[in-house]
């Protein structure tokens, strides 16, 4: 029996699926959110969506307004960040890429050659999928499927129940809109050949007919279905465990087989704990419920095993790490677990605080650090700080000089000090106009803090602002890289 392939994307990962064997390689998990797959004809990567977020977080206009920041991704490439809470995508047969852009409650168009320039269509005048948990005005489009100069669209709808509108395409002009009565939830669309219209209707388990309203199939489980395809003999349908918003990322994910037709279960996959699952595509046989292209270079994915990645990350960073310990000769790690990189650096990403400090004599009449930095995402969450630490281990008692990112060009710095329970920011002590990157040096004496950056001095803090000044001098960061250099 020839191998069956099929990609499926959940909310934290990618991966690649052979069917008959049930096993499982994921691709990659280095993205934020994965929801739409798609790729073009004779194409070797995939264009995927994210959303650039965690969905957690989005609960009324103030969240949605601040949550265009998803995106697509085109193998390295990564659109500018200009989507919110992107669902499932369609590379066209206009050789554009036609996304649910499901927080703006529209369908948008792209040509990912010419940045900037969309095609954007709605169902209704409302512009945002929600306003509050309460106020859900939107009609939350998830779906596209296009045939014979058509674009099908499914509305989950929320409370007011599902839609499934039909659009000319590429133009958008609307055709009709079909309320799917006594259904609210629903996500995927399949046009046969003979015009049946199949829908996964998440909310109960199932598969329906559009035009029936007939349950074709349901699972007998209390799960959630979404991602649909179909080959000449079988329906692959994703499987997601009913669970809160805060769980989807970890939860368990499957994909059920069915005959063709019959709608009899063949088989069921257990994929594992991915998270919830968002979309399935069929690679190396024609995928009826997606544009029918097959995907050309499925053996490559195999190159591109997350598992076989780590394992050669992992054994060389720890090389990399053995070769440059002369570099951070006379430094420590406090805590966190910066990732080494080939040049030296030392690298923090969201999520993981790291502190190193100086071995050094306090008691010198004067001390310095220097190090080069850059803050690796306009995140406010990022950041690099010049400490001055007299902790025992863990993220307290210290001073420290933080360069954190106002907007996408300009970071500022501003002096925070731990006094063992609380952080407290002292406003007053602030530069603004800084790079995201650059070369940083500290001098501490009996007087205070000098800070220079690239070679200029840019302030001097007076010891009386510093507790503990008398601490080792050491570098504290997240989102962003370091590298040492001889001073």
């Amino acid at each position: 029996m020839e191998p069956l392939f099929a990609v499926v994307a959940t909310t934290g990962y990618l991966l690649l699926v052979e069917v008959h064997s049930r096993k499982v390689i994921p691709l990659e998990n280095e993205r934020t959110e994965y929801y739409g797959v798609s790729w073009f004809p004779g194409g070797k990567d995939f264009v995927l969506s994210h959303s650039g977020l965690d969905n957690v977080k989005l609960k009324d206009i103030q969240t949605y307004a601040t949550s265009e920041v998803g995106f697509l991704s085109h193998g390295s490439f990564h659109s500018e960040t200009f989507l919110s809470e992107p669902h499932q995508l369609l590379c066209a047969s206009d050789g554009r890429v036609v996304c649910t852009n499901t927080g703006r409650n529209a369908i948008t168009v792209v040509d990912l050659e010419k940045p900037g320039h969309f095609q954007e269509k709605r169902l209704s005048n409302v512009r945002w999928d929600r306003l509050s948990l309460e106020e859900i005005t939107g009609d939350h489009l998830n779906s596209v499927f296009e045939k014979d100069g058509h674009l099908y669209v499914i509305a989950h709808g929320h409370h007011n129940g599902s839609l499934m509108a039909v659009l000319t395409y590429p133009a958008l002009e609307l055709v009709s809109v079909k309320p799917i009565e006594r259904r609210t939830g629903l996500h995927n669309v399949w046009v046969s050949d003979e015009g049946q219209k199949i829908a996964c209707h998440s909310n109960i388990g199932a598969l329906i007919d559009l035009e029936s309203n007939e349950v074709l199939w349901e699972s007998g489980s209390p799960i959630y279905t979404r991602g649909l395809a179909v080959s000449s003999d079988i329906m692959l349908v994703g499987e997601s465990q009913m669970t809160g918003r805060d769980l989807r990322r970890s939860s368990m994910s499957g994909l059920w087989v069915l005959e063709r037709g019959t709608y009899k279960a063949l088989d069921y996959i257990c994929l594992g704990p991915y998270g919830a699952v968002n979309e399935v595509r069929l690679l190396n046989v024609k995928d009826y419920a997606h544009h029918g292209h097959t995907f050309p270079f499925v053996s490559e994915l195999f190159e591109r095993s997350l598992f076989n990645r780590k394992s050669e990350e992992r054994l060389a960073a720890c090389q990399r790490s053995k070769n440059i310990q002369q570099e951070w000769a006379g430094v420590e790690l406090v805590y966190g677990v910066p990732k080494t990189l080939e040049d030296g650096g030392k690298e923090a990403i969201l999520g993981n605080l790291c502190l190193i400090k100086k071995i050094e004599d306090v008691s010198q009449a004067q001390r310095s650090l220097a190090f080069s930095y850059s803050l690796d995402t306009p995140s406010t969450d990022s950041h690099v700080a010049v400490v001055t630490y007299q902790g025992s281990g863990g993220d307290t008692d210290m001073n420290a000089l933080l360069i954190q990112p106002i907007n996408d060009v300009e970071a500022g710095l501003v002096l925070w000090t731990n006094d063992g329970a609380h952080w407290n920011p002292e406003p007053d002590v602030q530069v603004t106009g800084l790079p995201h990157s650059g070369d940083v040096r500290v001098v501490a004496s009996e007087a205070g803090l000098e800070f220079y950056l690239n070679d200029e001095w840019r302030l001097t803090v007076d010891a009386a602002r510093l507790p503990f000044l008398e601490g080792s001098l050491g570098i504290r960061w997240i989102g962003s890289t370091i590298s040492r250099f001889i001073e």
